[in-house]
């Protein structure tokens, strides 16, 4: 299902957001074709051309709304005209394909970039009304100009020089993507200016930091630090099990990659909020000294695979091992932690309810919500490696079908 919601920003506005979606993320498939959309942006890019591969489809144009539609997102290339933008073999988490992820970059720290900002400059350029702010629209007269070949930054000004129009500057393409990305956050995250809040289970709780300080007991203090930890772990055993069979063997499992960096940074985040508006140090804790969850603390600087719990530095030397086997393994452990994080959530929101804590009951909510959307995302992983029975093939402890399949977790 796709609605579409209205952001406070004149660039925002022009975006189409995905509302319900499962798998991967929230990307939106249609339960009677199984066909899949998704996103082109940098404010929305209308009328540029992409390909199916993975279905041998080819030769469609992006909506309005930079909408494009496959049955299978494995590989999509992406075009203006005869000029390869870039591809993308998995649909990002949250829908929407930006210019870092046509050209294979993380999404974070990138905008200074130069393939990204040419590739920025290039669009906006090109834009028929030379204003970004209400949508890129390509048009078809400029399409025909370009040459048969792939993007690259030391290219740019060639491109710009054949389309003949005026290249935007630098420093203005950067800027916009910047606020195309803080405006999207701002929706999928429940910030002001978003739709998508608690009650709706999607995002983060619009009201973490803004609602009155419910009553904490020493065992929900001690279950959002632990959640921090935990809502890590995932991060890391999926971030690193990624770039091990990538260096180690070429292969790019997109499930880890996608939903490490999409949303387990994000749940990561919303414990720390609550963190913080508890102001919970060490003092407040009876059962850890430390937290990794410690909202003081960047993401960044958070190590990597170390943890203050002994249980979840123990679960991640474990799930790590078994990860590096193959790429069953590694999607295997995907299905192993999610179980996990739904189980101990079960009994943290429970503890919620019973304090009366309703933030942080909602904001729990949200983690569980994701899991269940992670879990029937690396479901679909393993069935389409041939493993028939999905997570269901690691035992009854890990088969979970009774897990909902349209939530809004990310």
């Amino acid at each position: 299902m796709i609605k579409k919601y209205l952001i406070g920003s004149s660039i925002a506005a022009s975006l189409l957001l995905v509302g319900c979606g499962g798998g991967s993320g929230d990307a939106a498939t249609s339960s009677t074709t199984g066909v899949s959309t998704g996103y082109l942006v940098d404010s929305a890019v209308q009328n540029a051309d992409y390909d199916c591969i993975a279905d041998g489809d080819y030769n469609h144009t992006t909506g309005p709304d930079g909408a494009f539609h496959c049955n299978h997102m494995e590989r999509v290339r992406f075009r203006i005209g005869e000029l390869v933008l870039g591809e993308i073999d998995a649909l990002p988490a949250d829908g929407y394909v930006f210019p870092q992820d046509l050209l294979g970059v993380e999404r974070n720290a990138t905008l200074t970039e130069a393939q990204v900002t040419a590739l920025a400059q290039l669009l906006q350029s090109l834009d028929a009304d030379r204003n970004a702010s209400n949508g890129i629209v390509i048009p078809d007269a400029v399409k025909a100009l370009l040459e048969d070949e792939t993007f690259t930054a030391e290219n740019i000004e060639s491109y710009i020089e054949d389309a003949s129009v005026e290249m935007v500057p630098a420093t203005q393409a950067r800027e916009h993507v910047r606020q195309t990305m803080q405006a999207l956050q701002g929706v999928l995250d429940g910030t002001p200016g978003g739709s998508h809040g608690a009650n709706g289970h999607h995002g983060t709780p619009a009201d973490i930091n803004t609602t009155a300080l419910s009553t904490l007991t020493p065992e929900l203090k001690d279950a959002l630090v632990y959640m921090g930890n935990e809502e890590h772990l995932a991060y890391d055993v999926y971030y690193n099990l990624y770039n091990y069979h990538k260096e180690a063997s070429g292969i790019e499992i997109f499930q880890l990659y996608n939903i490490s960096q999409n949303s387990e940074r994000t749940h990561v985040g919303i414990v720390q909020s609550l963190v913080q508006k508890y102001d919970l140090g060490a003092d407040e804790l009876t059962n850890v000294a430390t937290s990794v969850a410690d909202s003081t603390i960047a993401f960044e600087e958070m190590p990597s695979g170390k943890y203050d719990i002994p249980e979840i530095q123990s679960l991640y030397d474990t799930l790590y091992a078994k990860g590096t086997a193959s790429r069953q393994d590694a999607l295997e452990v995907g299905c192993m932690v999610e179980v996990v994080d739904v189980n101990d959530l079960d009994e943290y929101i429970a503890l919620a309810e019973e304090a009366n804590a309703s933030d942080v009951a909602d904001a729990f909510t949200v983690l569980r919500d994701g899991s269940y959307s992670h879990y029937w995302a690396f479901d679909k992983g393993l069935k389409n490696m041939g493993v028939a029975e999905g997570c269901c093939s690691l035992g009854t402890e890990y088969c979970k079908p009774d897990y909902p399949q349209k939530s809004h977790g990310r």
